[in-house]
This record gives structure tokens, sequence and C-alpha cells, in this order.
């Protein structure tokens, strides 16, 4: 295995939520506390009127930002599939890749689920995957981590089956969605 990969990173998610208004700016104090070897950055539906004025923060932050994990209504509007919603969740992907790609991230996590939804439309999940890897492919982005149809598919999630085979305890979902690898 890569030791590059063994990196514990901490989800800004577990920081910054609905109980302290998403204040991006309590990062500021709370990362300080921590030790660890970087930060995930979660994006919030929230802040996109915001995005120059966040990212500008967070790079004067200097936090070590390897991984973003991309804002959970993308992963929505695709499994509804709809064109408009398409339409929505690639305009808000391209978004995020450009966060990503200023913040110096290099790999994406995109949460391609809403649970009833996207069991039931796991193809649209699917379909758009390439569309996906190639728009953060052009912000010199890896591809996103897939996690779509992780209970039906494993054979699409390269990462969930990669971390079975090598018994890797850290894919940690739980109400901070924080992930490292």
């Amino acid at each position: 295995m890569d030791r590059t990969m063994c990196r514990i990173l901490c989800s800004t998610g577990a920081l910054i939520g609905r109980p302290n208004g998403r204040n991006y700016r309590l990062l500021k104090d709370l990362a300080g506390q921590l030790t660890c070897d970087g930060f995930e950055f979660m994006m919030y539906d929230s802040w996109y009127d915001q995005v120059d004025e966040l990212t500008d923060y967070l790079l004067d932050l200097k936090l070590n930002v390897p991984v973003m994990h991309c804002e959970k209504k993308i992963g929505e509007a695709i499994s509804k599939g709809t064109e408009d919603e398409l339409e929505t969740a690639s305009h808000l992907f391209e978004i995020n890749c450009q966060i990503a790609e200023k913040l110096g991230a290099k790999k994406l996590v995109i949460h391609l689920w809403d649970g009833i939804t996207s069991d039931q439309n796991f193809d649209n999940n699917k379909r758009t995957y390439r569309h996906l890897a190639d728009a953060s492919a052009a912000h010199g982005l890896e591809k996103p981590a897939n996690l779509a149809g992780w209970k039906r598919e494993h054979q699409f999630c390269p990462v969930l089956r990669t971390c079975q085979k090598e018994r890797i305890s850290g894919y940690i979902y739980g109400r901070s969605n924080g992930f490292w690898r």
C-alpha cells in the first residue's frame, strides 16, 4: 500500500455545521487545536454566494487541504436526473472543482446519493460519473472518489473495494462524514 495514503485528515464538516451556523471563520481557531495531517474541506450549499471570500479566507489560513468534499446537493440532483437537475449539478460541480483547485486539493469526494432517490436511480449516477471525472481532470484534480452505490455495486467504487481488500478501517461515515485515504 502506498504510504502517502496513510494520512489522518479531519473533515471540516466535523468542525463546522448547522449547530455553529456553518461559520467557516471558526476554522481559524479550531484547526489550530487539532493534530492531524490536513483537512478535507466540506462545501456547504449556503456558501455559494460567497465563494471568493471563502476561498481567500481559507488560503490565508494556510491549511493543508488535499481533499475536498463536494457539496452534497450535487449528488441529489444527479440522482434525480432531470435535465434541469443535471444542469444544476454540473454548474455546482464546476464551482466545487474551482474551489478545490484554488485550495490545492488533488482529490474530490462526491456524495452521489441521498438515500431513496439514489437507490432508485443508480443508473443516473453511473451515466454522470464520466462527466464528473472529465470536469475534475480539467482542474488538475483526480477523478472523484465515487462513493455511489456502495451498498449495491462495489465494483463501481474502486476506493471502497481497495479499503475492503486491504482491510483499511479509515472509511468513517457518520455525523461528521469524515473520510481519509
